[in-house]
């Protein structure tokens, strides 16, 4: 197997992982949202009421922290699709993309990856400062699914810790993948400049796209 089937194979794994990871980001997420009655548990603060040990005076969390991480699953989830099938039908009929689409394909990759950085780093702070919250008081974060600690009658805490840490845990997962897709992406690239200069191969991919849009004409730079 040459090293591009092999760099192929790689993207089409990582995707592939990617895409079944991705669910374990949003859905977890978007549930522990609706268990907390549209509330934010990231970066959440508020008081314990010493008498009856329950969380007093709330201060909840950025809607747009949740939102984030539940935008950058689902989005995630479509790309991991879409790459995988395009890359397994190069793939499958054993060549490589253009110039163009590794380049823009290193762009993506590029751009995904520091996103969902960013939205590993919202997730893990967030709710570590969730957990030193409630662990403040004597409750242990590991166990306050089996602890009532918000008397609130729409509030569910039942599952936080389940659904925040496998959310936590698969959008790093994530997030390596997309390094090694980024990574991959780039060495494909590096591979066509060595073959031919940037300013030739955007020349090149100009004026076939020129043609496919019926100028036959090339245009000179």
């Amino acid at each position: 197997m040459g090293l591009g089937n092999i760099l192929l194979l790689t993207q089409v794994v990582a995707y592939l992982v990617s895409f079944i990871v991705s669910f374990f980001i949003f859905i977890p997420i978007a549930t522990n949202v609706k268990e907390f009655n549209g509330h934010c548990l990231l970066y959440a603060d508020g008081t314990f009421d010493n008498k009856t040990k329950e969380l007093k005076h709330i201060s909840w969390g950025r809607d747009s922290a949740c939102g984030f991480n539940i935008f950058m699953g689902v989005i995630v989830m479509l790309l991991s699709l879409f790459y995988m099938v395009w890359e397994s039908v190069y793939l499958f009929k054993n060549i490589d993309g253009s110039w163009l689409d590794c380049f823009v394909t290193a762009l993506v990759s590029l751009l995904v990856c520091l996103m969902l950085f960013g939205s590993s780093l919202t997730l893990s702070v967030g709710f570590n400062e969730w957990c030193g919250l409630i662990s403040n008081e004597g409750i242990n974060c590991e166990l306050g699914d089996f602890v009532t600690f918000i008397e609130e009658k729409d509030i569910n805490t039942s599952n936080f810790y389940l659904e925040m840490m496998m959310a936590q845990f698969c959008t790093w997962i994530c997030w390596i993948c997309w390094v090694v897709l980024s990574v991959v992406a780039v060495i494909k690239v590096y591979r066509y400049h060595q073959q031919e200069s940037f300013t030739i191969s955007m020349n090149r991919e100009r004026d076939r796209l020129l043609q496919r849009a019926g100028h036959r004409q090339p245009v000179v730079m």
